[in-house]
């Protein structure tokens, strides 16, 4: 159980991560880890999601400002989610910059 009352599954820990690589890292994390360690590893990939989603109004504002004006606002401070302004602007969909021709 998490400090937010939801009960986890290793399923649902997968489910709930917000990139495709995490949920790789994590499977791979939570396959090769002794069973002794299994519920720290656990509860660390539980309190990053939760982490994760209490700063996704943040993180949805620093995508607004990436599309408006192509930058972050001078106000950014980097937390636990640190996103680049290139992986902003990817997410925004604009990959026009620094990317090259596929």
């Amino acid at each position: 159980m998490s400090s937010s009352g939801r009960s986890w599954t290793v399923d649902g820990i997968a489910h709930a991560l917000p990139h495709s690589e995490l949920r790789a890292t994590f499977m791979r994390e939570i396959t090769f880890t002794d069973v002794q360690d299994v519920p720290a590893v656990l509860n660390r990939w539980v309190t990053f999601i939760e982490t994760f989603e209490a700063d996704r109004e943040r993180v949805e504002d620093l995508r607004t400002a990436v599309r408006g004006s192509g930058r972050l606002p001078s106000s950014y401070r980097a937390g636990l989610i640190d996103l680049s302004a290139e992986e902003l602007r990817s997410a925004a969909g604009d990959d026009s910059r620094g990317r090259g021709a596929a």
